[in-house]
C-alpha cells in the first residue's frame, strides 16, 4: 500500500494474493455486509479490509486537493482514525463508505489548511484541483490507443476549471451520485449537473471526432 499509519494498521500491508481476496471480496454484498457488522464490534481485521479497499484512493483524491504530501497522509490518518473511534455510532455503510471518506477528506484538508493559515477563508480555491488521468480500470484504453490520442483526451480533461474537473473526476472516476458530488462539493445538485454538463460540452468542443470515440469509451463505463 502507499504507506502504513499509526492507527495500529500493520496488517495493512498487502500481498499479491492478498490483494487479489480484496478484490474479489469487495464485490461481494454479503461479504461487505458481514465483515462491516464485524468492523463496528471493534476488529481489527474488518477494519484492515476497508482501509486497505479505500486507502490508494483517498490518497490520490487527496493530492488532487493539496500537493502537501504529509499534509495528506496526516488526514487521511485521522480521517480513518475518527472511523473506528466512531464506529459504534456509525449510520453509514458499506454501499456509501467511499463517498463518507472522500467528503470526511476534504473536509479534514480544509480545516488543516485553514489552520495554516494557507488560504483566508480556509478554502481550497477551485483551480488548485490537480490534474486527471486515467484511473486503473482504463488501462484498457491505454493498451488499445495510442499516445497522441490519450494525450489528447487527457488534455482536453485538464483545460476544464478546477470544479469541474473535480466534478468529472468524483462521478466517473469515483462513481459517486450527484447528491453525493453536491456535499462533497457545496453546491446544489443541479449545479453538478450544470458542471458535469458543462465539461462534457467543453471536452467535446476540443477533441476532434476519432478522440471523442475514446473520451467516452471512458466516461460511459460509470454513468
Amino acid at each position: 500500500m502507499i504507506f502504513s499509519t499509526e492507527i495500529d494498521c500493520y496488517f495493512c500491508k498487502l500481498t499479491h494474493c492478498k490483494f487479489q481476496e480484496l478484490a474479489a471480496n469487495s464485490e461481494n454484498k454479503e461479504y461487505l455486509h458481514l465483515t462491516w457488522l464485524r468492523f463496528k464490534n471493534g476488529d481489527k481485521e474488518a477494519f484492515a479490509f476497508f482501509y486497505n479497499l479505500h486507502i490508494d484512493r483517498l490518497y490520490q483524491y487527496g493530492l488532487k486537493l493539496c500537493n502537501d504530501d504529509d499534509t495528506v497522509k496526516d488526514a487521511i490518518q485521522e480521517v480513518f482514525l475518527d472511523l473506528y473511534l466512531k464506529r459504534a455510532n456509525e449510520h453509514t455503510n458499506p454501499e456509501n463508505l467511499k463517498y463518507y471518506l472522500l467528503l470526511a477528506l476534504k473536509r479534514n484538508l480544509i480545516k488543516k489548511l485553514k489552520s495554516k493559515r494557507r488560504f483566508d477563508e480556509g478554502e481550497i480555491p477551485e483551480n488548485k484541483f490537480q490534474d486527471l488521468e486515467f484511473s486503473a480500470e482504463y488501462q484498457l484504453i491505454e493498451k488499445e490507443q495510442n499516445e497522441e490520442l490519450r494525450a489528447n483526451v487527457i488534455n482536453a480533461l485538464n483545460q476544464l476549471p478546477g470544479k469541474q474537473k473535480e466534478a468529472i473526476y468524483l462521478r466517473f472516476n469515483e462513481a459517486l451520485d450527484y447528491p453525493e458530488i453536491a456535499l462533497i462539493l457545496g453546491i446544489t445538485v443541479e449545479s453538478v449537473r450544470k458542471q458535469v454538463y458543462r465539461a462534457l460540452k467543453t471536452i467535446r468542443e476540443l477533441l476532434d471526432n476519432k478522440t471523442n470515440t475514446i473520451l467516452f469509451y471512458f466516461i460511459s463505463k460509470k454513468r
